[in-house]
Order: C-alpha cells, then structure tokens, then sequence
C-alpha cells in the first residue's frame, strides 16, 4: 500500500520539483557589470570617512602632544581639563567610528542605498522569470544554504544575461 501512495505521489513529486529553481545573489552581484560603478562609489564614500576619522585622530594626537610639552608647567586643574579634553574627543571618535562602521552604520546604509535599485531590477527579473517559467518557487542559493541543486535549475546566468543587458543599453 505505501508502494502505491508513493508511486502515486511521484509525479507530483516531480512536477514540483521542476517548478523550483535557484539564483546565486552573490555571483550576481560580483558578475553585475554595474557594480564596479557602485563599488567605486562606496569606496569614494568611505575613503572620506576614513579621512574623518584620521582627523579626528590626528587631532586628539595634538591634543597629548601639548599636554605632555605642558605637563610640567600646568597646575594640576588645568591638566585634569585637558585630559578631559582628549578623552571627549576619543569618545567623539569612537562615537563617529561606530557610526560610519557600527552595525547598521552609514556605511552599510550606503552600501544599501547604492544597490537598492539593482536589487529592485533582479526582483523584477525574477517575476518575469517566475511567470515565464512557471516557477513555483525560486531560491537564493547564497542566502538559503541550499546544500544540492540540480545545475540545471540555477537560473543566475540568465538574471545576469538580462541584466547586464540592460546595463549596456542605458
């Protein structure tokens, strides 16, 4: 009897099975012929961060700087105030620091806002795909930890396809 259900279940089976595919969001995003632009454009964001950020130190830098050449001529309120200084400026800075590369930080947020239009492409490629197809369900390898596909199911080549070729016509 259980012989019977299962072989009565194969085609269903099956048909689901060919109904399901997957993409790789990673090797699209590396293979995306638009993101070195994007990348350079993150890469022009946080160097100006790090530029921040290397101010900032080399401004509390100065600040130790002058109180050691002081130290010996300061009275002991003056230096307890400029102590106070330094340590408010290296709590500015790890303030700054972790809100440019904190979780959630104005670099992830840029990384985000930067590639939120390509994302929004892919899913709109996916659609197309999913009705064209007949998909029931299309994975994302990169993000399910899919542990086998069928190569033949993998559809990354042909988001890429279509969008990098929507990439060389604009």
């Amino acid at each position: 009897m259980a012989l019977l259900i299962g072989l009565l279940l194969l085609p269903a089976v099956a048909s689901a099975a060919e109904g399901v595919a997957y993409i790789n969001s990673d090797r699209i995003r590396f293979e995306y012929e638009g993101s070195r632009d994007i990348e350079n454009q993150l890469q022009a964001s946080l160097s100006d961060w790090q530029s921040q950020a290397r101010e900032m130190e080399r401004g509390i830098e100065e600040m130790i700087g002058e109180i050691e050449a002081q130290r010996l001529i300061l009275s002991e309120e003056a230096l307890r105030e400029r102590e106070l200084s330094v340590q408010q400026k290296r709590l500015e800075f790890e303030e700054f620091v972790n809100q440019v590369w904190g979780v959630g930080g104005l670099a992830a947020q840029r990384e985000a806002e930067l590639w939120q239009p390509v994302f929004d492409t892919i899913n709109g490629i996916l659609q197309d795909i999913g009705e064209e197809g007949d998909y029931q369900m299309i994975f994302d390898a990169a993000q399910m930890g899919i542990v086998y596909a069928d190569p033949s199911t993998d559809l990354t080549q042909q988001v890429l396809d279509i969008l990098n070729s929507s990439t060389t016509q604009e």
